[in-house]
């Protein structure tokens, strides 16, 4: 089903290609082939891989785990074929698949959506050695009131055999948005603002406060705060586009930022040094089903652009992090690395020690904007 479904997603969207006719076609620019490594001291790795352009974004993904563990491969795919045709409205189709030993999960998304704003969609989530299946169906309604754009869905949820009802609703403009919406499985709500642009040179900060409550359904999840921000903004994680995706949820099948329910996915969250320029944190609070508790500090700081100096010096970052408990103490880490776009191509590498565990962590990410 995964496979017949990309398939036919794929076909879907060569039509689009076909409009596009080479990459300085508006459903290639602003694209990107995405690939990062990440290994820590304990033996564990992960590789993953992403095709990322206005017409179809997905990849593939491993975790290899050294220490008995057993491997994870994910990988899927969402795509849009309908963008070069706007007047037959638009259409986004998803799969992805995570498959562990024995295990397999299996996802599939859809959504159509009429010239008018008004959009219909569903999906399901197979998993072959659990009950914890999902099947879901929304209708969706989005437009703009003068500079304030809206979205309003209604939706109906099923797991473990029973029903739930559910809705979102966003708002935003160009610089701020709210989301709020349940799935009647966990409550999702996010305000987000960016400040206007004034130029590459100049400060523009963005700020992103994600709450996720998982403890209203029959599964008593944990609750999680993240709160993200920069002080020079320029694309990506901390925009409207990408924050939608989260903010609506996996049943929101957003192209832009598509989430699913499976994890891990190709769909990486980006780090604190790649949220920004100059300064840049993140902070996490997790309250756990017995009520434990875990909380993350990072931050990130640019030392070379807040003194002015434009050259590879201005690449260059310098970092803290602190977690408790890590496990049952406080844990303090610093970091070093390398963050740069020079013409269409970017790169990253960072290098993370734990001082409290002893352990070392090593980052490696190359983009290819198309």
């Amino acid at each position: 089903m995964l496979f017949n479904a990309l398939f036919i997603a794929l076909l879907l969207t060569c039509q689009s290609y076909a409009y596009a006719g080479n990459t300085d076609s508006p459903y290639f620019k602003g694209g990107k082939i995405d690939a990062f490594y990440d290994r820590k001291d304990n033996g564990d790795f992960q590789i993953n891989s992403i095709l990322w352009t206005p017409v179809f974004k997905g990849g593939h993904g491993v975790q290899i785990s050294e220490t008995g563990g057993q491997d994870i491969n994910y990988f899927g795919g969402f795509a849009r074929p309908l963008l070069a045709r706007p007047d037959l409205g638009d259409l986004i189709l998803g799969a992805q698949e995570v498959l562990q030993g024995d295990s397999k999960q299996t996802e599939v998304q859809g959504e159509y959506r009429l010239p008018s704003g008004l959009g219909f969609g569903g999906g399901f989530v197979d998993r072959n050695l659990s009950d914890q299946d999902i099947k879901f169906a929304k209708i969706s309604y989005r437009n703009e009131w003068q500079s304030v754009k809206y979205i309003v869905s209604t939706q109906w949820q099923s797991f473990q055999g029973q029903d739930y009802p559910g809705g979102y609703i966003a708002l935003f403009n160009k610089q701020l948005m709210g989301t709020w919406g349940s799935d009647g499985e966990q409550w999702r709500s996010t305000f987000g603002y960016v400040a206007p642009d004034q130029g590459s040179n100049k400060l523009r900060p963005a700020l992103e406060v994600f709450y996720v409550d998982n403890t209203i359904g029959q599964i008593n999840g944990s609750k999680d705060l993240m709160v993200t921000g920069s002080l020079s903004f320029r694309k990506g994680f901390l925009g409207h586009e990408s924050r939608l995706g989260r903010a609506m949820g996996p049943t929101g099948v957003e192209f832009s930022n598509p989430l699913g329910y499976l994890n891990p996915n190709f769909n990486r969250r980006l780090t604190a040094w790649e949220v920004g320029e100059l300064l840049n944190f993140r902070f996490i609070h997790k309250t756990l089903p017995n009520a434990g508790r875990e909380e993350t500090l990072e931050t990130a700081v640019y030392p070379g652009q807040l003194l002015g100096i434009d050259s590879l010096v201005s690449a260059v970052f310098v970092g803290v992090g602190v977690t408790s408990p890590n496990p049952g103490q406080n844990g303090v880490s610093g970091l070093l690395g390398y963050h740069k776009r020079i013409e269409n191509i970017e790169s990253s590498v960072r290098v993370q020690h734990d001082f409290d565990r002893d352990d070392t962590s090593l980052f490696f990410s190359l983009i290819h904007w198309l």
